[in-house]
C-alpha cells in the first residue's frame, strides 16, 4: 500500500514532465488531447482522454486519438515505454493535420548511471530549439551536456506556431522529444510593406520554390513489390506524407506517402537517403521512416 501511495503521490507531480516516478519494472503511458477524444492502444479502447495507464511492458504501442467531434483530423503514432518511466503523449487536434500540434515524451535507458541525455525530433524537421530561453540549436537535436532537472522547450519555425513544451532531464536515461508544429494561419501572418525596388518589377525573372505547391508521389498500390532489403518504410501517419529533400536539411523535391516504401542508399546523422523513383534519389528524416535490413 505505500508503494502504491508513493507511486501515486510521484506520478501526479510529474505527469506534465514525463520524468521517472514509477518503481520497479513497470512502465505506464498518459495521453490528453484538446478536444477530447478516444483513446485505442494497440487496438484495445481505453475510454476517453485524459487516459493515464501503469503496470504495463516495456515496449512499442501503438496509439490512436480520435476525436468526439468527427470533422477533426484523428492522430495514431507509435511510442516507446521504458521500464520505470512514464511516456506522455499530447495531441491538440484540427479539422486539417497542418493545423494540429502536439509532442511525445518518453526516456531510454543508456549505459551511464550519472550521465544523461536529450533527443529531439520535429515536424517540421529543421526547428530552432531554446532551452529556458536560450538558443540550443535545430532539430534533429541531439544533447548530453543539459542538467539535471525540470526545463522548458521552445520550438520555433518560419511559418509555424510556437510551441514550449516542459519535461524533466533525469540522470541515467536520455530523454526524448517528438514534436509537432502548425502552421501559422495566413491571417496571422505579418503583411509586408514593399519597398519602390520590390514594388518595381524586374526584368530578370525569378525562380520561386514554395512547398505547398509540391505534392505528394502517387501513393504506390497494395500490390507493389516490396524493395529488395535494405528499404526505408515511410512512418508519418499524422500527416499522411514525408518531405525529401535535396540534401539533409536541404531544398524540397517531393513528398511521399505514409506506408510506402523506397530502397536505402545511405544513411547521415539522422536522415535516410532513398532512392524515390528511379533514377532519382533524395533525402527524408530518420524520425519518420523506419530502415529495414
Amino acid at each position: 500500500m505505500l508503494k502504491k501511495l508513493s507511486f501515486l503521490l510521484l506520478s501526479s507531480v510529474f505527469l506534465s514532465a514525463c520524468t521517472i516516478p514509477f518503481l520497479g519494472k513497470r512502465a505506464g503511458i498518459q495521453v490528453t488531447s484538446n478536444p477530447q477524444s478516444m483513446v485505442t492502444i494497440n487496438s484495445e479502447s481505453h475510454g476517453q482522454t485524459p487516459v493515464y495507464q501503469e503496470n504495463l511492458k516495456a515496449g512499442s504501442y501503438s496509439v490512436q486519438i480520435s476525436p468526439l467531434d468527427t470533422t477533426l483530423q484523428p492522430w495514431e503514432g507509435k511510442v516507446t515505454l521504458t521500464s520505470g518511466t512514464l511516456t506522455v503523449v499530447e495531441r491538440q487536434l484540427a479539422v486539417t493535420p497542418d493545423q494540429a500540434h502536439g509532442h511525445t515524451l518518453y526516456f531510454e535507458k543508456i549505459d551511464s548511471k550519472d550521465g544523461l541525455e536529450v533527443n529531439i525530433t520535429s515536424l517540421p524537421n529543421t526547428v530552432s530549439v531554446l532551452i529556458d530561453g536560450n538558443p540550443a540549436g535545430f532539430t534533429p537535436f541531439s544533447n548530453n551536456s543539459v542538467t539535471a532537472g525540470g526545463h522548458t522547450f521552445t520550438f520555433t519555425a518560419p511559418g509555424f506556431q510556437d510551441k514550449v513544451v516542459k519535461a524533466s532531464v533525469e540522470p541515467g536515461f536520455r530523454l526524448n522529444i517528438n514534436v509537432q508544429l502548425a502552421n501559422q494561419k495566413i491571417e496571422d501572418l505579418p503583411t509586408p510593406t514593399p519597398t519602390p525596388e520590390e514594388a518595381t518589377p524586374s526584368t530578370t525573372p525569378t525562380q520561386a520554390v514554395s512547398n505547398t505547391d509540391i505534392t505528394p508521389l502517387p501513393k504506390q498500390s497494395t500490390s507493389s513489390a516490396t524493395p529488395a532489403k535494405p528499404y526505408v518504410e515511410i512512418n508519418s501517419a499524422s500527416l499522411g506524407w514525408l518531405r525529401v529533400r535535396q540534401e539533409p536539411e536541404g531544398v524540397e523535391v517531393t513528398k511521399v506517402n505514409h506506408g510506402d516504401k523506397f530502397p536505402h542508399l545511405k544513411t547521415q546523422s539522422g536522415w535516410y537517403q532513398i532512392e524515390y523513383q528511379t533514377g532519382k534519389n533524395g533525402w527524408i528524416s530518420a524520425s519518420y521512416a523506419t530502415l529495414v535490413e
